[in-house]
């Protein structure tokens, strides 16, 4: 017998492969009922209304940002090693058939949104420019990382460079994520 935790979180995985593969209007919870093999009452029960699903998405990712993040974010820490973490993330995230990121997927569809999943997405987004920021400047300051200009534009316009290589490697291969990563590496003055 299937616990309901694990119909919830069977659920959310759904979701997730379907937003990052549809948007959020390119799934219904027909979609994911017909692929777990369960009725929509079940989905309702847990998320009375696709917006509730799409929140409790956002809200899982910023806790994995937030997890993996916390300790640098409050005490210091290698931001090479948190690069290469987020690099790991990112290619892992792929290799599982989620090349577009969270917020390729919400931004679709962002006009369409419920008020207050624009709100917990532009959060989520803040949070993670601000973590990644912070790991651009750090890394500069430590001697980690070699660039010039300000560290929330390169931090910037990494994510932007991986979300869009993230949706080419969906059409190019996997080589196309590795070669825009190496490329940043490259620009930080790391040795590949």
């Amino acid at each position: 017998m299937v616990r309901l935790t694990d119909t919830r979180d069977q659920i959310m995985d759904r979701a997730a492969q379907l937003l990052m593969s549809r948007g959020f209007n390119g799934f219904s919870y027909r979609d994911i009922s017909a692929h777990l093999g369960v009725k929509n009452a079940a989905i309702h029960y847990h998320f009375p209304a696709k917006k509730d699903l799409a929140l409790a998405l956002v809200d899982e990712y910023r806790k994995m940002l937030r997890s993996r993040t916390s300790e640098f974010m409050a005490y210091g820490g290698s931001a090479l090693e948190q690069l290469e973490g987020f690099f790991a993330f990112t290619s892992k995230q792929c290799h599982v058939g989620r090349c577009i990121c969270p917020f390729g997927a919400f931004s679709v569809d962002y006009g369409d949104l419920p008020e207050d999943l624009r709100e917990a997405t532009e959060k989520f987004m803040d949070e993670t420019i601000m973590w990644f920021s912070r790991v651009m400047e750090v890394g500069r300051d430590e001697g980690e990382f070699s660039f010039t200009g300000d560290a929330r534009a390169k931090a910037l316009t990494i994510l932007a460079a991986l979300q869009g290589a993230r949706q080419l490697a969906r059409i190019h291969g996997m080589e196309l994520l590795d070669d825009v990563v190496r490329q940043v590496r490259q620009d930080l003055g790391l040795n590949t």
